[in-house]
């Protein structure tokens, strides 16, 4: 039988790279429990818009189209120093996936408080205090989980593609699980908060 990644060998696989932004790799996806549902964020303080205002039976679109979100939009990226034209923007506020697991309208940080503040206070002030420990969290601790996340997503793909590939997932899969659930115990600790669901398990 394959032997586990050891804890140790777990901690010597962070020192790889990872994505942690929403494009076109999978980022690391943390989902914090609130009121009995998964909100998630990706390990940069993004959070999926779309899943959240869903709940409130609202959309993030029509919080972007409103006038006084272009204005404190314009605000933000005056004070970051950079020229900003809504909708034509050269930093990165709101970006869409359509990856699966991560398909969405999903939002700066910067701008999740205020986005949450219009789907309601009491969940505004939980995303700020979650962002604020995620962001405050061991940046070792957070490029461990994103390693060893993406490396399972990485080996997802690839099985899919063909049998043989299949065969070794199959195998090795135990081990790579192990490993995001390491990490993923490690920055629970950090954060001292409680996340939803054991997504890795799925």
């Amino acid at each position: 039988m394959k032997k586990a990644t050891s804890s140790e060998e777990q901690r010597s696989q962070a020192h790889g790279d990872s994505t942690t932004g929403i494009g076109e790799t999978v980022p690391a996806i943390i989902p914090f429990d609130y009121q009995g549902q998964p909100v998630r964020f990706n390990l940069d303080g993004w959070i999926n818009a779309t899943e959240a205002a869903k709940r409130f039976g609202k959309r993030p679109a029509h919080w972007l189209e409103l006038p006084s979100t272009k204005s404190y939009m314009s605000a933000l990226a005056k004070h970051l120093g950079v020229s900003f034209d809504v909708g034509k923007s050269g930093i990165k506020l709101v970006e869409t996936s359509r990856i699966r697991g991560q398909a969405g309208t999903w939002l700066n940080p910067k701008l999740a408080v205020p986005f949450a503040r219009w789907l309601s206070d009491d969940f505004a002030v939980w995303c700020d205090l979650h962002i604020d420990a995620l962001l405050s969290s061991d940046p070792a601790i957070r490029r461990g989980y994103g390693v060893a996340t993406q490396r399972l997503e990485d080996r997802k793909k690839k099985a899919s593609k063909d049998g043989s590939s299949l065969a070794h997932f199959r195998w090795d899969k135990p081990s790579l699980v192990e490993g995001v659930t390491y990490w993923k115990e490690q920055l629970q600790l950090t954060l001292g908060l409680e996340d939803a669901t054991n997504e890795s398990r799925q």
